[in-house]
């Protein structure tokens, strides 16, 4: 019998199923007084990249406070030793400052690249950065472009809502202009080591202390190990890299 599938084939997609499983997810579920407004599918994502950081000294920021809920979440989950920073533009979330012990709330805009170095400044470098805030393509590029590369050297950077990137009201950054089409170009940057065609694959064949010269990357493919697209979501993972090695053995 063949098999005919085709990966453009319309399916129906099931109304429900399971969403997430883990125990930030439990948590979620535990209550419905918190205020946190999360996509029910998100948190096996959390748990698969914020999961190492539990129960550890650690940075983490979170661009959108809204009622304050997930800031309280994120307090109980990762525990006493992180230290939590909150930022809106809504000045009635300063409510929230110090409401838990770990917990901090600034009031800024994410599109200034000023306020952004300033709260870098003050609180940083972060290990986690998780943007949930305005979801417009200028807001959640230039949160990324500046903190990105201000991060810890093995942190995880969360760009959530990314659906935004098809709807036109959050398009306020030019024509084509979205997080979905910026991080499309930061995997381009991941293989510039690549780029060079024969000569890279001969390279890469010699030992790495034997090569002549340099090679020379964006610091973006320096930096980072990988981009993760999810629904709704992207993650970068940091990892400073080397020139690539390719042997037989």
């Amino acid at each position: 019998m063949s098999n005919d599938k085709k990966l453009g084939d319309h399916v129906q997609l099931p109304a429900r199923d399971v969403q997430s499983t883990g125990d930030l997810y439990d948590l979620f579920l535990s209550r419905n007084d918190r205020g946190v407004h999360k996509w029910h599918h998100y948190f096996d994502v959390y748990e698969r990249h914020l999961g190492r950081f539990r129960g550890t000294a650690f940075r983490v920021l979170e661009i959108g406070v809204s009622k304050g809920g997930s800031l309280s979440m994120w307090s109980e989950f990762f525990g006493p030793e992180a230290r939590i920073v909150g930022v809106d533009v809504d000045p009635q979330t300063l409510a929230f400052d110090g409401r838990w012990a770990n917990v901090t709330v600034r009031i800024g805009d994410q599109a200034d690249p000023a306020f952004l170095a300033s709260l870098d400044d003050e609180f940083g470098p972060f290990d986690v950065v998780i943007d949930d805030g305005g979801h417009t393509a200028r807001q959640q590029i230039n949160s990324f472009n500046l903190l990105y590369p201000r991060m810890t050297e093995r942190g995880v950077y969360i760009c959530e809502d990314t659906h935004t990137s098809y709807w036109p009201q959050f398009a306020d950054a030019g024509p084509g202009v979205t997080m979905i089409e910026h991080a499309k170009k930061m995997i381009d940057h991941l293989h510039l080591p690549y780029l060079g065609g024969a000569k890279a694959f001969a390279r890469f064949g010699v030992r790495p202390e034997d090569r002549k010269g340099n090679l020379q990357v964006t610091r973006f493919a320096a930096e980072t190990f990988s981009v993760l697209f999810y629904d709704s979501m992207i993650v970068f993972e940091r990892r400073a890299r080397a020139e690539p090695f390719r042997e037989i053995r």
